[in-house]
């Protein structure tokens, strides 16, 4: 009887998205509840009372001033940094006051978005994550170019590195539609245990075979339990068939042609083995990304594969001399590109000022370049590249530049080729999880994902 792909993993999955999407809160008693009415009652009448009477000096003070809507997804620590970036801008001149706006993950941004539209009242710029871009962008006459007035300024297609352009399933090819820009990029990395490698007297690996023999050395030797561990993400599906010199689509995007051809069922096996040989750990599907690093932090694992969006983390809190190195390759090298993204809206009320912002945030220093180097996102443009703060990051932590660098293997042909390619992401991740943990026959499981994908891509026609 044929195996499904564990439906019960892909809504595990589902579920799992969603309770990481849900902000978490203290509760308290009725009675506590009951005695702090009246004294929030008054806080939220002298509250009102003095919002209004700052609406009223704003508006004396800065009637004359365009405003431009931003919605973003930022929260936390990114979040008071993009506000500072725009306050920053808003200081910087007397024209225009950009409002950012906080409007929850990306998903729900798109959403509110697509209502505000309808309604008439839709932000100037909108803040997404690069794997949503297709789906705005698929619909005519939601999202400005940006060329024309990239032309008036001065900017190019070009000027920005091509992996971040594809990684929004865009093509850098042409020169006269964009979108979208990129802006928090990041690709996975490799974090390295010097230590470990030092005592294994073993030189940084660059193939897979390369660490599987210093993992299995080190897990010989009682030094570590796992080899990597890297987190349960389809990202790395991509990456790991990308790397064996092959394409997961076929041209026209509908049929899984690694599958058909044997190239993605070969690069899964090799996976499955590194995962029986104890060289890899497949992260758990709640908090993966956290018991990853939380492994390779304690020692359990000599390297980690991941984001380098993790380096802050890995810096600040390694015990032991680290550094970030090139993802090991099967056949080539290769990594996916991920991050946010910013937006024009053709909606948008007010665009030249909306544009003037847009502008400065990648021209100059105090914008994205900012974003980056306190963020531990990649630059997206050579310019940027090259500005002081970005610059000054690299000096103190010289492993920013290195991730940089290996943007010169980045590959996105998923995005491109299928920009829907999030539609199957479950499904993906259900044979992942089948390969990986229950180690069943990888070449049935990537034959009934080619079925479902295929169904799923062939609706969306």
């Amino acid at each position: 009887m044929k195996k499904g792909l564990k439906k019960a993993a892909v809504l595990a999955m589902a579920a799992a998205m969603a309770a990481g999407l849900t902000a978490c809160g203290g509760g308290e008693t009725a009675a506590t509840t009951a005695a702090k009415t009246e004294d929030a009652s008054k806080a939220e009448t002298t509250a009102a009372a003095k919002t209004e009477e700052a609406k009223k000096e704003e508006t004396a003070s800065g009637s004359d001033k365009a405003e431009v809507t931003f919605w973003h997804s930022m929260s936390g620590k990114n979040g008071d940094l993009l506000n500072s970036i725009v306050e920053i801008y808003n200081t910087s001149q007397d024209k225009i006051k950009v409002v950012a706006e906080y409007q929850g993950n990306y998903y729900d941004a798109i959403a509110k978005a697509q209502t505000a539209i309808s309604a008439g009242n839709s932000p100037d710029i909108l803040q997404t994550g690069s794997g949503q871009v297709s789906i705005l962008a698929k619909e005519e006459g939601i999202l400005e170019n940006l060329v024309p007035y990239m032309e008036k300024s001065d900017m190019k297609v070009s000027d920005f590195n091509p992996t971040f352009i594809t990684g929004m399933s865009l093509d850098p090819t042409v020169a006269d539609q964009l979108v979208a820009f990129p802006m928090g990029c990041s690709t996975p990395v490799l974090f390295c245990n010097m230590d470990l490698l030092e005592e294994a007297g073993a030189e940084v690996p660059v193939t897979w075979t390369d660490l599987s023999d210093i993992s299995k050395k080190l897990i010989n030797e009682g030094k570590v339990e796992y080899g990597f561990t890297i987190p349960h993400d389809p990202w790395y599906f991509w990456m790991f068939v990308a790397q064996n010199d092959t394409k997961v689509f076929s041209e026209d995007g509908l049929k899984l042609a690694c599958v058909d051809d044997g190239t993605g069922i070969d690069a899964m096996q090799k996976v499955q083995q590194m995962c029986k040989d104890k060289v890899m750990y497949f992260g758990p599907v709640s908090d993966s990304d956290s018991t990853c690093r939380g492994m390779f932090l304690e020692g359990k694992s000599a390297f980690y594969v991941s984001s380098i969006a993790n380096l802050g983390n890995v810096d600040s809190n390694a015990k032991f001399q680290y550094s970030v190195q090139y993802v090991p390759r099967f056949k080539v090298n290769a990594v996916p590109s991920g991050g946010n993204t910013l937006t024009m809206l053709a909606s948008a009320k007010n665009k030249d000022a909306a544009w003037d912002f847009l502008y400065w945030l990648y021209n100059d220093n105090a914008g994205v370049a900012t974003f980056a180097a306190e963020t531990g996102y990649l630059p997206c443009s050579t310019k940027i590249s090259e500005m002081p703060v970005i610059k000054e990051k690299w000096a103190q932590n010289p492993n920013c530049e290195i991730a940089y660098n290996q943007l010169e293997y980045g590959n996105n042909d998923h995005m491109v080729m299928q920009p829907n390619n999030g539609d199957i992401a479950n499904n993906v991740a259900a044979m992942m999880e089948a390969c990986f943990y229950d180690y069943e026959d990888v070449t049935e499981q990537m034959n009934i994902l080619k079925e479902e994908a295929e169904d799923i891509l062939a609706d969306l026609q």
